[in-house]
């Protein structure tokens, strides 16, 4: 029972996480994971797993895991509450500004100390 193990990332909004998985594992197995991994109390009927279509932008349900390949992206999303699955909603970081790294130094003005020379 040899194991075939693979690293993917899983996204949803600001989150990203990164699941070993077994490519034996089936979806259910692997929403399991997602779910333990989240420690969000969601079970593995609120989630869904999508990957990518053929279409940028287009997606399209994950029906086996032994398709996906070493860091791959895979995307969740959550079941409403009215029933209906949430849209994919990836927020990628945006890159950070360089003038926004440099801080500008305070501007500190130093009172003389000592007896000025008369």
């Amino acid at each position: 029972n040899q194991q075939e193990l693979t690293y993917i990332r899983a996204k949803r909004e600001k989150t990203i996480l990164f699941l070993c998985i077994d490519l034996k594992d089936t979806v259910d197995q692997l929403k399991t994971k997602l779910c333990q991994a989240l420690d969000n109390k969601k079970s593995s009927d609120d989630i869904r797993i999508l990957v990518d279509g053929k279409r940028e932008g287009e997606y399209k349900v994950l029906e086996d895991v032994k398709f996906l390949d070493n860091s791959d992206i895979v995307y969740f999303v959550y079941l409403q509450g009215n029933g209906q699955w949430e849209p994919i909603n990836v927020i990628e970081p945006e890159p950070a500004d360089e003038d926004e790294i440099e801080e500008e130094e305070p501007q500190v003005i130093k009172k003389e100390k000592g007896k000025g020379r008369a």
